[in-house]
């Protein structure tokens, strides 16, 4: 009780209630017991989808290969990064799991007919089997025998499945899948199964028929020649923790590359680790924000100029840097104020204003025209009042008041004055019309106009006159355009728009038109004022850099630019190295999902409760039915691997020796079908048992004792057997009529349809002396027709070929009955018991066999017969004469070796 409750500490919830209650109490309560699989299936549950998947793949195909142990890391990848991709996790689900029907429910095999697509197997062909007893299905290597063995272990449950190959000798079968016909019993019942095609799952119904063969054996010897014992289902435990090694194996191989990958830059740094940016790529990790390093990475273009500006004004003398400085920011201040004054003359209202003004002064010209035409329309000479009239009239005051008559009033009126203009003297009608022309100027029409055009041409002549050329300005373009050129860009549009709107100005001054301005560019005086404000606070810096924490400071911060600027030349290495860094990282996180402490756990628990005395027990049994006494072994539990449980074959007598290396292959094999026999006998269910050359490497006592051992096993269920061994064939049928049990033989061949070939009974070979009587019983019936219809030829062909298998059945006949097995031809032993069985040979029977084989030589040609020699053959009535006498020949010694205990 102790023990137990030392194992139930140890069981997890899923096998709780199993170990509580043993299989016969379960079915004491009508509670059919989970099966090891069933176990795992309820397990897997709680587990990530790509061990759920590797489960699947262990299950249906007994052993894991590369391209599974690739998918799986693709997988395990897929559900941690959580990107779907066009390969799918395939969990494991129940169809996947063999059937485990009940007692009552065992399942057993009728037919198998109608195959497409296996190997070169014909499809015409229907292989039957007993039912309620064994069916021995012989063939010669390459007759068929493994395209029908692999059906099976599709379609039913082998510990390793295969892959079913098409026939590549028919086109039509490559594009198509394997199929066939099956009809199989459930409790008595025939049931039909039309058309099963090879899916990769086992068949819900035929998968509780299990398959054994060499591949199949749940007892495998490792480089040690340690030879470990893993019952069906509890492997499944050690091959997905063996799954999990591989997927780690493959993930920190990756890792190692990645590891190793780390670029040489990082091993010896370019840049400061002081600054920012030092620190930063110092501590790279995989989840560094991207974006900050970018941003670290990327300039102003007023950083830019100041790291330039740093790196030539530091290795100089502060004080001539800092006048280099001012200098520049002089230069800088003249294209402002230059642009400055642009600006202000070519706003939208500047120039409007001038525009008005100029509008206003024609319009004024007008009226004061308007008003000298009225004025002076009775005058002889036009034009009085206009512009070269007005000119001449101003030419004329000042003439008159300058020179001729200095501080008179104009027109002069004093009585000798005399015309300015034509030098003669004024009469009364000129000195009045004098009077007239000097009203008229002083009238407010003539003033305004006068006026407003002054006004206007100062305006016009200010916009006219603005310097606007940019040769002047060169000096202090280009030290813009070494500040920032971008700058200077931004001027040079803006003084040829600025341009661009002087000459729109003037030429709609020229028309009737309203102003029509482009549109200006963005004003650069702002920025020009920043640039200036830079230049000389940078030039305050440089002249306060003499004092040593002001001059430490500039380096600092030279040091902080420069090593953003070399961030910004290796940025896509160090992003590279992040995206190295995460890569590591997912690898971390998925190699957390390798680890195998659960499976051990579920491994542990499982095993605690297939692996039980019960199971000990029986084993031995099995081991003492196939091998006798002579190999005395047991079941140990040895520890683990990869966190499995294991347990291993042992010799009772020496634990401590290496089995692998003391027992032979054949013992082996006799070790490795013990395991596979006790599994199935603590089985729910009692359905089929297929083996597939059971007796590969045994020798005739080991053979001889599987045969009993499988003839015994018809007593609790069906048993099939695929062999190309006659020897093993014998045994079988000596058995099977010994213990009354029913068999049935068939054999598979290869003939023009392929291989597959289905015939009842065994070759001639290998058929009893009774069969090959009847044999040739019938072969001499069908002779007798062709000698009824005179075909001569056919018959003595026909004659012949019965007269050399009846000398060979003679032969048998002493070997099978004669001898009664004492000695076998290729047998590699003698069976004493049966010599008593000799002894009733008498003379008689030894001169009737004497007779009986010549005549049979007489009359076949085993050499090429002279060509005079033309002996008819005999009629069919001598014929069945010579058959009788074999066949009264065994039955008579048959009698008498019977009544001999």
């Amino acid at each position: 009780m102790i023990e137990k409750r030392g194992v139930m500490a140890r069981k997890t919830e899923l096998t709780q209630d199993l170990v509580n209650e043993t299989d016969d109490e379960l079915h004491s309560k009508g509670v059919k017991p989970k099966t090891v699989l069933e176990l795992i299936l309820e397990w897997s549950l709680q587990r990530p989808n790509w061990q759920r998947d590797a489960l699947r793949r262990i299950i249906v195909n007994g052993q894991l290969n590369e391209s599974d142990y690739t998918e799986l890391v693709k997988l395990c990848k897929q559900e941690k990064s959580e990107i779907e991709t066009e390969l799918k996790a395939i969990p494991l689900d129940k169809i996947h799991l063999p059937a485990n029907p009940g007692i009552d429910d065992s399942v057993s095999l009728s037919v198998i007919n109608d195959v497409v697509g296996v190997n070169n197997l014909a499809s015409s062909q229907a292989l039957y089997f007993e039912e309620n007893g064994l069916t021995i299905i012989y063939g010669d290597n390459g007759a068929g025998k493994s395209g029908y063995g692999r059906i099976l272990k599709k379609a039913c449950t082998a510990r390793h499945s295969v892959e079913i190959q098409p026939n590549i000798y028919d086109g039509l079968s490559l594009s198509q899948p394997p199929s066939a016909n099956f009809t199989f019993t459930i409790g008595g019942v025939e049931q039909p199964l039309e058309n099963w095609v090879d899916t990769n799952y086992p068949h819900p119904t035929l998968s509780a028929i299990s398959v054994f063969d060499s591949d199949c054996a749940s007892v495998h010897i490792n480089g040690k020649n340690v030879v470990a014992f893993r019952p069906f289902g509890l492997d499944v435990p050690d091959e997905l923790a063996g799954a999990c090694q591989r997927v780690k194996d493959i993930l920190v191989s990756e890792q190692k590359q990645l590891e190793k990958s780390r670029n040489p830059i990082f091993s010896k740094p370019v840049w400061k680790d002081k600054t920012v940016v030092g620190s930063v790529l110092s501590s790279l990790k995989n989840n560094t924000d991207v974006e900050s390093i970018s941003a670290l990475a990327t300039f102003s273009d007023d950083e830019l100029v100041r790291l330039n500006r740093l790196r030539e004004d530091l290795s100089k003398n502060p004080a001539k840097a800092a006048a280099e400085q001012k200098l520049k920011a002089d230069n800088i201040k003249g294209l402002l104020n230059a642009v400055t004054c642009i600006a202000q003359n070519t706003t939208d209202e500047s120039l409007a204003q001038v525009f008005d003004f100029v509008r206003d002064a024609q319009s004024k010209r007008k009226a004061a025209q308007l008003a000298a035409d009225m004025a002076f329309s009775s005058f002889p000479l036009t034009g009085i009042g206009g512009d070269v009239w007005k000119s001449l009239w101003e030419s004329a005051r000042r003439y008159s008041t300058e020179v001729a008559y200095p501080n008179k009033p104009y027109p002069p009126s004093q009585e000798d004055a005399l015309c300015v203009l034509c030098q003669q003297p004024l009469d009364t009608e000129a000195l009045n019309r004098l009077a007239l022309f000097d009203e008229f100027i002083k009238k407010d029409t003539e003033r305004l106009a006068q006026e407003s055009e002054n006004i206007s041409k100062e305006a016009l002549d200010n916009i006219i006159s603005q310097n606007m050329a940019l040769h002047p300005l060169k000096p202090c373009r280009q030290e813009v355009a070494i500040q920032n050129p971008e700058l200077t860009k931004q001027t040079l549009r803006f003084i040829a728009s600025a341009r661009l709107r002087r000459y729109a100005l003037i030429k709609s001054l020229d028309s009737t038109d309203d102003l029509q301005l482009p549109n200006t560019t963005d004003n650069p005086t702002s920025n020009l004022e920043q640039l200036e404000r830079t230049v000389r606070n940078y030039a305050l810096e440089l002249e306060k850099s003499s004092i040593g924490e002001e001059k430490k400071k500039l380096e600092d911060d030279f040091a902080e630019l420069a090593d953003r600027e070399i961030l910004s030349n290796i940025l896509p290495t160090i992003l590279e190295e992040i995206e190295r860094l995460q890569a590591i990282h997912f690898i971390v996180q998925c190699l957390k999902d390798t680890t195998t402490n659960a499976i051990t756990k579920i491994g542990n628990d499982i095993a605690d409760i297939v692996i039980t005395p019960k199971l000990r027990d029986r084993f031995q049994e099995e081991i003492i039915k196939l091998a006798a006494e002579k190999v005395k072994v047991e079941i140990v539990r040895t520890g683990g691997k990869f966190g499995s449980p294991q347990y291993q074959i042992r010799l009772s007598a020496k634990p401590d020796a290496k089995v692998g290396s003391i027992l032979s292959e054949g013992e082996q094999t006799c070790v490795a079908l013990a395991a596979f026999l006790t599994e199935l006998a603590i089985a729910t269910h009692h359905s089929t048992l297929v083996f597939d050359d059971p007796v590969s490497s045994l020798d005739h006592r080991r053979r001889k004792q599987v045969a009993k051992r499988l003839v015994d096993e018809i007593e609790n269920r069906q048993i099939i057997v695929f062999t190309h061994d006659l020897v093993f064939v014998n045994d079988l049928i000596d058995l099977a009529k010994c213990n009354s049990q029913p068999f049935l033989l068939k054999t598979i061949s290869r003939g023009r349809q392929g291989a597959g070939i289905v015939s009842d009974g065994l070759p001639w070979i290998a058929k009893s002396v009774e069969d090959r009587i009847d044999k040739l019983e019938k072969s001499t019936r069908m002779a007798e027709k062709s000698y009824d219809d005179n075909q001569d030829d056919a018959y003595r062909e026909q004659v012949a070929k019965i007269y050399n298998n009846l000398r060979a059945s003679w032969e048998h006949a002493l070997e099978d009955i004669a001898f009664f097995r004492v000695i076998q031809r290729h047998r590699d032993y003698i069976e004493t018991r049966n010599l008593k069985k000799v002894s009733v040979l008498s003379d008689t029977d030894c001169d009737d066999f004497h007779a009986g084989f010549k005549n049979c030589c007489n009359i076949v040609d085993a050499h090429d017969p002279s060509r005079a020699r033309n002996a008819e053959a005999p009629p069919p009535n001598e014929v069945f004469q010579d058959i009788q006498a074999l066949k009264d020949w065994a039955i008579d010694l048959r009698g008498r070796q019977k009544k001999i205990n």
